[in-house]
């Protein structure tokens, strides 16, 4: 008796469940979404997966309601789990690649995908995916060792002794030819009151910090000192913060077209070898800058694995990227968890547009408010994941499966625990 009540239970727990999941799962272990005869993807990956997906659909579809939307005439909900099952199956293609070519992270790499994965749970993701049994090793998986892999493999690729391996003296070229050397330091145009607060220097006082840093850059220009060694005297005078910076970068890089203001790269571009300037930038900031002969930066900038890959990936990413997706269209031999894939949909992260609601009644207007902020937070979030992602650094690594990212009940007699479990996966 106490059996069948579980299993009623069980039922109803579906059936509660029925207008938000797309099926139940009463029984079936879902704590993996995808097989081969060498790898396991845990769910927690998929549903990271499910959810890049989605903020991607939300850039492409045809209408604000994703029920009713359209991304090249193909349902957006469709189309979502089509694409978290390409980046799955992207996923087990990786992680045979690293297998087959005997790969492996070191411990520093390991730690590096840890803390990459810890600090973006923190500050975007646990929100976004609270309530849903998403184990770490998972996380850290889709997240972050994901990456980590990407650059091991491509670097196998075309690396030394890769099968598409790029010579030393063309590497050496286009470092040459792309990237610029150049110190810098930088001076605000700003000063801070008693209570703390920054005002705008007046022109005055810009004139004195100009006619000092000219001081420093004659002396430069001279060769008695350096943009290094001015950057230190100036903060120690001033008993302000050292803002000296070294930069070895391709000026054309988002990277650099990021964290550089565009004065300053226009100026580097057009300056020799050997040549210090003195910059004003957008009027907040002086900048005093000396660029260096890159072909001096050449042999130590190579020596390093990461700005190798890096420098290569530059030139080779974009096909190395549709390689993979290529194999990925075409691969065999995964075998798809059903109950995994009918549990968790895009519908976990659906918030009903604002304008498609009712508003006649307080209840209505509470539940819209709510609708806007959790759609707000979601399309936050995606925005941040964005970012993060070029650069060759961060995520990490763990093929086991847990019990907690299960979210079905395995036996008759946890059925009320299966029920609520349910209704928070919804």
């Amino acid at each position: 008796m106490k059996k069948r009540k579980a299993w009623l239970a069980g039922l109803l727990a579906c059936a509660v469940a029925a207008s938000s999941l797309a099926g139940c799962t009463i029984g079936r272990d879902t704590s993996w979404v995808a097989k081969t005869e060498t790898t396991t993807v845990p769910t927690g990956a998929y549903i990271y997966e499910l959810y890049q997906a989605y903020s991607e659909a939300r850039g492409q579809a045809d209408n604000d309601d994703m029920k009713k939307a359209k991304i090249d005439d193909t349902d957006a909900f469709t189309w979502i789990e089509n694409r978290a099952k390409q980046s799955i199956t992207e996923l087990v293609i990786l992680e045979e690649d690293m297998q087959e070519k005997g790969l492996s992270f070191t411990s520093e790499e390991q730690d590096e995908i840890k803390q990459a994965a810890d600090n973006a749970w923190i500050q975007q993701y646990r929100s976004v995916f609270d309530g849903m049994d998403i184990e770490e090793s998972s996380f850290e998986l889709a997240y972050a060792q994901r990456q980590y892999m990407i650059m091991k493999v491509f670097s196998s690729i075309y690396d030394n002794g890769g099968e598409k391996a790029v010579s030393e003296d063309d590497m050496r070229a286009y470092f040459e030819e792309h990237y610029a050397d150049f110190d810098y330091t930088s001076v605000s145009l700003t000063t801070t009151d008693e209570d703390g607060n920054s005002t705008e220097m007046n022109d005055e006082q810009k004139a004195e910090v100009k006619s000092e840093l000219d001081g420093y850059l004659s002396q430069i220009q001279a060769g008695t000192t350096t943009v290094k060694d001015a950057s230190a005297a100036y903060a120690a005078a001033h008993d302000v913060t050292d803002n000296y910076q070294e930069a070895t970068q391709d000026l054309d890089s988002a990277m650099a077209t990021y964290y550089l203001p565009s004065d300053l790269i226009s100026a580097v571009k057009e300056m020799q070898n050997g040549e210090t300037r003195l910059l004003e930038i957008s009027g907040t900031y002086y900048v005093l800058v000396t660029k260096n002969d890159i072909t001096q930066k050449t042999d130590e900038y190579l020596s390093d694995q990461d700005n190798r890959t890096s420098l290569l990936y530059e030139q080779y990413g974009d096909e190395f990227t549709q390689s993979l997706e290529d194999e990925a269209a075409s691969y065999e031999g995964i075998e798809w968890n059903d109950a995994s894939l009918s549990r968790f949909t895009p519908e976990l992260f659906y918030t009903e547009p604002v304008s498609s609601q009712p508003a006649s009644s307080s209840t209505a207007s509470e539940t819209s408010s709510a609708a806007e902020s959790t759609a707000s937070e979601t399309s936050s979030a995606a925005e941040s994941t964005a970012s993060e992602t070029s650069s060759a650094a961060e995520s990490t690594a763990s093929e086991t499966s847990s019990a907690a990212e299960s979210t079905a009940s395995e036996t008759s007699s946890a059925a009320e625990s299966a029920a609520s479990e349910t209704s928070s996966a919804a």
